[in-house]
């Protein structure tokens, strides 16, 4: 194997200032995109889920037009840690960072898989890092008093938590955690056909 074989298959994790800079902007706008539809959750308990929903087929498009800027591993680690350091600071689980940092870790698989050229790996990379909004309710399945009498949850009001905790059976948390990655899909989907013109320009295929 040639010298020139080995560079291209070497995995390089250097950042560029550029690499940094984008991952601070797209990282800005992902979280107020999903802070915006995340306010949903304020009309009521029902819309918990929805405004999850809403968030993530909506950040859809700021994440798609990211990855034409991601060429090599770890962009997208960074920016989990970003979004989910933030999350984490207004009051979300511990937890969401760490199903964050995994889901990122899964994602940078899927997109390295594609050599960072897929449209349809981009697309499922998308829905894989998305299942990190799981995490804002994981703990309802081992802790479910201590997230309901958290805070952020006192903060809501007490019928808002009744209502809650009525909602979020186990049955239907699960069937949240994998609708996660289904709206990623979703929103992956939808980010590819309104950003096309860039994947276009990146020479994604």
């Amino acid at each position: 194997m040639t010298t020139e074989t080995l560079n291209n298959h070497r995995i390089d994790f250097k950042m560029s200032p550029r690499d940094l800079i984008n991952i601070g902007i797209f990282g800005a706008i992902y979280i107020v995109t999903i802070g915006i539809f995340n306010a949903l959750e304020f009309i009521g308990p029902a819309m918990t889920l929805v405004s999850s929903w809403a968030s993530i087929i909506a950040a859809g498009v700021p994440f798609m037009l990211f990855l034409t800027r991601v060429k090599h591993p770890g962009m997208v680690t960074v920016f989990a840690v970003i979004v989910n350091g933030f999350m984490l600071l207004i009051g979300s689980p511990p937890v969401t960072l760490v199903i964050g940092l995994v889901a990122a870790a899964v994602a940078e698989a899927v997109l390295y898989a594609g050599r960072y050229r897929s449209r349809k790996l981009s697309v499922i990379a998308y829905a894989v890092f998305s299942t990190w909004f799981a995490g804002l309710f994981f703990p309802m399945y081992y802790a479910r008093q201590d997230f309901l009498t958290s805070p952020y949850m006192k903060g809501m009001g007490d019928d808002y938590v009744r209502q809650l905790d009525t909602l979020l059976s186990p049955t239907v948390l699960a069937a949240f955690d994998v609708s996660t990655l289904l709206f990623g899909l979703i929103g992956g989907a939808l980010g590819l056909r309104l950003m096309n013109k860039h994947f276009r320009k990146a020479g994604l295929v």
